[in-house]
């Protein structure tokens, strides 16, 4: 391969490197927006299908967030079962492996009621993790 050849091709892996796709959450037409940077830095959004997708893009290349759903175990009147919850909004996606573990190990005594906060701030996001269900003593999902 010439020189020449190697020059283009290099520069071509370079222009990829700097075109980022993320494809947008934020609305039912789930938009593929193409982010260019350049230096590392972000230069362009486009391919966006409406005003959400934007910012969307930006904060993902910036700050990307995510709403966390694990389960708890709970036991209610001599059983044990699994609570669905989750994070109250979205929490930063460094801080997901961290809350994952605090989650796991947590263990509740019930009953408890849909909507409860399970764990208060977890990892110092600012964001709670609920209960996706109530769990009853006498209506009990065991």
């Amino acid at each position: 391969m010439s020189q020449k050849h190697k020059a283009i091709e290099i520069a071509d892996d370079l222009k990829r490197a700097d075109e980022i796709k993320v494809c947008c959450t934020t609305c039912p037409q789930e938009c593929v927006i193409t982010v260019q940077l350049k230096r590392g830095v972000l230069d362009r959004v486009a391919g966006e299908g409406c005003k959400r997708g934007k910012k969307f893009a930006q904060k993902e290349m910036t700050t990307p967030e995510r709403t966390l759903t694990s389960t708890v175990m709970v036991t209610c009147g001599g059983k044990a079962a699994l609570l669905p919850v989750k994070t109250a909004a979205p929490i930063p996606k460094k801080a997901m492996t961290l809350a994952m573990d605090v989650i796991r190990k947590t263990k509740l005594i019930g009953p408890c009621q849909m909507g409860d906060v399970v764990i208060a701030n977890i990892c110092g996001t600012g964001v709670d993790v609920v209960a996706c269900r109530s769990i009853k003593e006498e209506n009990h999902a065991c």
